[in-house]
């Protein structure tokens, strides 16, 4: 079985549909340094714990950033916007 894609400027979404909702990070290291890489994997993980209700259906999720200048705010906002694409997508 194979999962779909979904990019926005800053990270790639790889998602499909599962049992119980799950959270992969892969984080590069043309994001930045070590610690800076670690605060985006902790950012994104506690997006996705917080924010995890969001979604309709229950799915694996490996996110991926692109760009090296991220902040918490902005990875919230691309992921909430995942959320409502993926929900859109969903209720078809």
């Amino acid at each position: 079985m194979c999962g779909k894609v979904f990019k926005t400027k800053l990270l790639v979404f790889n998602y499909m549909e599962s049992q119980r909702s799950k959270l992969g990070v892969i984080v590069t290291k043309k994001v930045g340094n070590a610690v800076f890489r670690n605060n985006v994997k902790r950012w994104l993980r506690e997006v996705f714990r917080t924010n995890r209700e969001v979604f309709n259906n229950k799915l694996d999720l490996v996110i991926i950033p692109r760009k090296s200048s991220l902040s918490y705010r902005e990875l919230k906002r691309d992921f909430l916007y995942f959320a409502v694409k993926y929900n859109e997508k969903a209720s078809d």
